[in-house]
């Protein structure tokens, strides 16, 4: 499986990829664990575990950003190219 906007392995479960989303309801960014679906409000929080909420908590629908959306947010260096 190819992870297209993935920025960190997992510092919880040490099972996923944490991954760009948008939540279509405010069209905010935030990262999510595709495994244990933690989630951080910005990339650069993803290592400090205790900000990590859980998606299943939190009432949204998401969707994958376009390239422009990771721009405008200036998240496109947090994103891993292997």
């Amino acid at each position: 499986m190819w992870y297209k906007n993935k920025v960190a392995w997992c510092p919880i479960c040490n099972q996923g990829w944490v991954q760009i989303w948008k939540d279509k309801k405010n069209n905010k960014l935030f990262v999510s664990c595709d495994e244990c679906e933690s989630l951080w409000e910005h990339p650069k929080l993803v290592k400090i575990t205790d900000l990590a909420k859980l998606t299943f908590d939190t009432d949204f629908e998401i969707c994958e950003p376009t390239e422009d959306e990771i721009k405008v947010n200036g998240w496109e260096n947090y994103i891993i190219n292997d």
